[in-house]
């Protein structure tokens, strides 16, 4: 039995107030993290692209460590700022010309965020679709941030049919979890599904089909009970996946082994 962490972030230096939480920070090297991942039947994880400045560092990240995928990709809190410094054309050519490497598996994250930065909203939407754009010509999945944009978002991903992907660290409503599903969109669960007052959430797992069913850990981010508001890692994705198994009321092993194969699936550059 393994687990595979969809959507990581294993660049922890570029979270100082997370580490600062931290009594050793040497403990969140991303050695260690790794390492402790194994430990806990974590096989695989992605870490994913924010922006264009982490693309050398991702990639030092995933050569060196045989089982970490990687993606490309500038958030939306990230849009305004990237089209200050950079033409749209200059954008595409940056991530074209890093997309074929062996261990770049798609394109995220990417999306919309009006939670946080919402009077950018058109900025996000203009890079939100030239991303999926590239991924499409690319031929890649990609991983999509969506906050408080439900109906733009699902608005966009009309206008690109053939567009595949994961929903990440899926947080909506049941009516974007079933227009999400009905444009080919898999679901990826977090370590919110773990919180006491995620009761929608956890009717939302069991509305997925068990075949388009994914889980992450968003590291950073979003421990899981019982390590809410500490720093989350990959090694805690084996919570998010015994929650998930308790809701649906299937083995581990069982929740285990489909998550790993939908992963593979979508993903059809990373390998075993």
């Amino acid at each position: 039995m393994f687990f595979v962490d969809s959507h990581c972030h294993l660049s922890y230096k570029r979270f100082p107030d997370f580490l600062a939480r931290a009594d050793n920070q040497a403990d969140y090297s991303v050695d260690a993290m790794i390492d402790r991942a194994h430990n806990a039947n974590v096989e695989y994880m992605v870490t994913i692209g924010t922006e264009l400045s982490d693309i050398d560092e991702l990639k030092e990240i995933s050569d060196n460590h045989q089982n970490v995928f990687r993606t490309i990709g500038i958030h939306p809190e990230n849009a305004h700022d990237h089209l200050q410094k950079f033409s749209i054309e200059e954008i595409k050519k940056i991530i074209l010309q890093n997309q074929s490497a062996a261990k770049v598996i798609g394109i995220g994250e990417i999306g919309l965020d009006y939670h946080t930065t919402a009077e950018y909203a058109d900025e996000q939407k203009l890079l939100f679709e030239k991303q999926i754009e590239i991924a499409n010509a690319s031929q890649l999945p990609i991983c999509i941030h969506s906050r408080a944009a439900e109906a733009d978002t699902i608005e966009i991903l009309k206008k690109y049919p053939n567009t595949v992907g994961i929903m990440h660290c899926f947080s909506g409503s049941h009516e974007f979890a079933k227009k999400s599903l009905d444009l080919g969109f898999h679901i990826s669960i977090s370590g919110i599904v773990t919180f006491k007052k995620a009761e929608e959430l956890q009717e939302i797992v069991k509305f997925v089909p068990l075949d388009r069913l994914l889980i992450e850990t968003d590291a950073p981010f979003l421990a899981p009970t019982p390590f809410r508001g500490k720093i989350n890692e990959p090694a805690y994705v084996s919570y998010t996946a015994q929650k998930v198994s308790e809701i649906l009321n299937l083995p581990l092993e069982k929740i285990a082994a489909q998550t790993s194969e939908n992963f593979f699936k979508l993903f059809p550059k990373a390998s075993k």
